[in-house]
């Protein structure tokens, strides 16, 4: 069996403090462990926001469209023909909700309510925006998908639906 000088351990004693006390890299290495989870963050915040911002715009285009259908006024188209009531009332909702979502994806239904201001059968494809005095519902709702895969991912298929309404009374025109 060999032996260990004394010299020898002193020696392995400096390598070991030498190395111990050596803090290159680490910062390296705090910096690969910590980013993740600061990407993932900075990434959810700004995706709920987006969604948020969607959502809020999504019920101002709501609003409007309904402030326009409650009073009767008919829009005119670019050729400047007078427009009907229920394509007014859905080019100022698409119009007002260009900024934050895609138009075309709106889902805009527009119905008389039925007793108890619950809803009718089949309002999911109603555009009717009835007579003067009738109690009426305007409802938009919009697919959002999640821009981070990992936020999308407690969302069934990655994505959330949201949903504006409005109830209103039709003036007497």
């Amino acid at each position: 069996m060999a032996r260990i000088s004394i010299k020898e351990v002193d020696g392995m004693k400096k390598i070991s403090k030498r190395i111990l006390s050596d803090s290159r890299g680490v910062t390296a290495v705090e910096f690969a462990l910590i980013m993740p989870f600061f990407f993932l963050l900075l990434f959810a915040i700004i995706d709920f926001g987006w969604y948020f911002y969607s959502q809020h715009t999504i019920q101002f285009a709501t609003r409007e469209g309904t402030r326009l259908a409650l009073v009767g006024v008919q829009l005119k188209d670019k050729d400047g023909n007078e427009m009907s009531r229920e394509d007014s009332i859905i080019k100022t909702i698409q119009d007002n909700a260009a900024l934050a979502v895609d138009p075309a994806a709106l889902q805009i239904s527009i119905y008389p309510v039925a007793a108890g201001y619950s809803d009718p059968e089949g309002w999911e494809e109603s555009q009717n925006p009835g007579s003067g005095g009738d109690y009426m519902r305007v409802r938009v709702r919009y697919t959002y998908h999640f821009l981070t895969p990992l936020i999308g991912n407690f969302f069934p298929s990655g994505a959330n639906v949201i949903q504006a309404q409005a109830l209103y009374r039709n003036e007497l025109f």
